[in-house]
């Protein structure tokens, strides 16, 4: 029969009370808790018994505090002499247990002081003011990049950020919304000197076990899409993240061993020596991974994932000499070529004034959903020179730009004309893209 397990999560140090009904209910099962970490439980099995636990923190301790300072040694004395037995540690936590239903919980091991204790250690002005600040910032962010679905989901660099952006919106979005919860009814409840309101262990465990699968197809999508840019990227990024798992846990073992002992000069040497490490070791290993993982150099033109791609090109048409600047999105979505589609024409009114032409007859329904606009940019006047033979030559009505919009459900092609162009040369366009579409 296996005698050890580890089970991959753990409870937030607000949620004391119904981490002592799990390792209560382990206990009956025969598995007592051997140690805590900040994501997975250890326990070994022995003959199941009927306990009592106390998941406990010690007063003004931090991550970087560690299980053995000082401080928590002391903590541990206090609860043993109040009757209860130590089992294992933790970063924050101290777990004890008693088998007597008369030991009592005395000083700081009391729900009122250990409530305090959780609230200063969860409920810290950082999360206050920080939390829902980011989370609009991170909001913001996707938002913007959702206005052109087009250049976002056709760049897996780009997808790949605002995947991590969206995950951390809502890890902390949930994050926040819970501890506020807890911050609310427990303080309530304090305050009118009623029971402290206990958390049922059933829906905790299911949320987190959601939550894992939550976060692990989301390193997956983010795995994926590093992988679908190029090789380079996807080893980049592993090392680059295991990089900074490695270097954050080193520097926090070296200021446990050799800090000040001070909360907020340890937490500034953590801060600032990751920052100074990781500005060294991840340009070096990227340099590294791009050398001995050389690559064609890709089309910077072109952009693809299996969303959408975009391409941008420059050519001659007709052999007129016009320059051409050519934006084509293809995507098996129809939603990101119609929301794409809604960022053009391009806004230049600070540049040129804007006037949608007239299409002729036959173009003002095409087949297979195909539609077409046109637009043109005319250099604007300059009013303020009362003569006009000295401002003739500006005066004219000279196109800066002709932007010549065709599109259907797939696709969507952005064509701008360079000095403006003629009603030949936007046939001609367009017999290109019916032509196109009836090769696809």
């Amino acid at each position: 029969m296996k005698q050890k397990k580890r089970v991959w999560w753990s409870f937030n140090l607000w949620e004391a009370n119904v981490f002592e009904q799990y390792l209560e209910e382990m206990a009956v099962q025969g598995w007592f808790l051997e140690s805590v970490g900040g994501s997975v439980m250890k326990f070994h099995r022995a003959e199941p018994a009927k306990r009592r636990y106390a998941a406990l923190l010690v007063p003004e301790s931090s991550s970087l505090t560690g299980a053995e300072s000082w401080k928590a040694e002391q903590f541990r004395k206090q609860c043993q002499e109040a009757g209860w037995n130590f089992e294992c540690s933790g970063t924050f936590w101290q777990i004890f247990y008693t088998t007597d239903d008369t030991v009592e919980r005395t000083g700081d091991m009391t729900e009122e002081k250990q409530f305090l204790i959780q609230k200063s250690l969860s409920w810290t002005w950082s999360v206050k003011l920080c939390y829902p600040v980011l989370i609009v910032l991170e909001a913001w962010a996707v938002y913007r990049y959702l206005q052109n679905p087009g250049k976002l989901f056709s760049d897996s660099m780009l997808l790949l950020l605002n995947l991590l952006m969206v995950g951390i919106f809502v890890s902390w979005t949930v994050s926040y919304v819970r501890i506020f919860r807890w911050v609310h009814k427990t303080t309530s409840a304090f305050k009118n000197g009623k029971p402290f309101p206990k958390m049922d262990l059933k829906r905790k465990v299911n949320f987190k076990k959601h939550i894992i699968v939550f976060d692990g197809m989301l390193i997956l999508g983010v795995l994926a899409l590093a992988f679908s840019s190029s090789m380079s990227a996807f080893v980049g990024f592993m090392i680059s993240s295991v990089l900074i798992v490695a270097i954050s846990f080193f520097i926090r073992n070296w200021i446990r061993n050799n800090g000040s002992g001070d909360n907020r000069d340890d937490w500034i040497g953590y801060l600032v020596g990751i920052a100074v490490v990781c500005m060294i070791a991840i340009p070096l290993c990227n340099a590294a991974t791009s050398h001995f993982l050389r690559e064609e150099e890709p089309d910077a033109d072109k952009k693809q994932t299996i969303f959408a791609s975009c391409q941008n090109d420059e050519f001659k048409v007709n052999g007129s000499g016009t320059p051409v600047s050519v934006t084509i999105y293809t995507s098996p979505i129809q939603w990101i070529i119609r929301k794409t589609s809604e960022c053009y024409p391009k806004d230049m009114s600070d540049l040129w004034d804007q006037t949608k032409q007239k299409l002729p007859a036959e173009m003002e329904s095409l087949s297979n959903g195909m539609e077409v606009a046109w637009y043109r940019y005319i250099f604007r006047k300059d009013e303020t020179n009362p003569d006009p033979e000295s401002n003739a030559s500006v005066n004219k009505e000279e196109p800066a730009l002709d932007e010549v919009i065709l599109k259907d459900k797939s696709h969507l092609i952005i064509l701008d004309f360079g000095g403006g162009t003629d009603l030949a040369d936007l046939k001609e366009a367009v017999a290109a893209f019916e032509e196109r579409n009836h090769g696809s």
